[in-house]
């Protein structure tokens, strides 16, 4: 029997480095943040939930995606790990149906439903309760926690508590290789790269 994960997509932030909001930055037929609710919505999860923070409003108004739950962080200039919390208290206290949750972000624009799906396979073959995607030398997001980490997820902080949390789990989180699907927008300069390795691909 598969189990119930839940996909937490954290888009708080304020893009300071971007200089534009990021999360409704054009990205093939819809937004990088449009783009991260489809492929979630197409996976095996059991639902999506999107953690909102800075321009909130002006973002909520441009998803058109249906059956999402939009959460509002009022605390987001405190870091990614209050969006966390954010996602996680919601789970604990509304959705507590839920076996896991994958964390993704809103702007890794090439990120799809097959590395999301692979790593909800592999948590429900019982290989790890902790499934993490590798970056060279470290692991990172997108990642599953089974339930029985969200006191710990509860607790970080900053803007890198995930990814710490992970690293200081050391053997007990599984590394999944993305396969090339890795790749962070973080400035304009990301941006223009994706749109150009895009063209190239088109």
């Amino acid at each position: 029997m598969s189990s119930k994960v839940s996909i937490l997509i954290l888009a708080a932030g304020s893009s300071s480095r971007m200089g534009k909001i990021k999360q409704l930055l054009p990205w093939q037929d819809s937004t990088l943040l449009e783009h991260t609710i489809k492929i979630s919505k197409l996976s095996k999860t059991c639902d999506v939930i999107v953690v909102l923070g800075s321009n909130a409003r002006l973002i909520k108004d441009t998803i058109k995606t249906t059956e999402v739950v939009l959460l509002e962080n009022t605390k987001w200039k405190g870091g990614l790990a209050t969006s966390v919390s954010c996602g996680i208290d919601y789970l604990l206290n509304y959705n507590k149906e839920s076996d896991a949750v994958l964390i993704l972000l809103a702007d890794q624009a090439l990120m799809d439903t097959e590395h999301i799906n692979k790593i909800i396979d592999l948590y429900n073959s019982g290989e790890s309760d902790l499934i993490g995607t590798r970056y060279e030398d470290k692991i990172g997001v997108p990642a599953l926690f089974e339930h029985t980490y969200f006191p710990d997820l509860l607790k970080l902080d900053g803007d890198r508590g995930a990814q710490l949390f992970l690293q200081g789990l050391g053997d007990k989180v599984l590394g999944l290789d993305p396969g090339g699907k890795a790749y962070d927008v973080d400035t304009l300069e990301d941006y223009n790269r994706l749109l150009k390795l895009s063209d190239r691909k088109s």
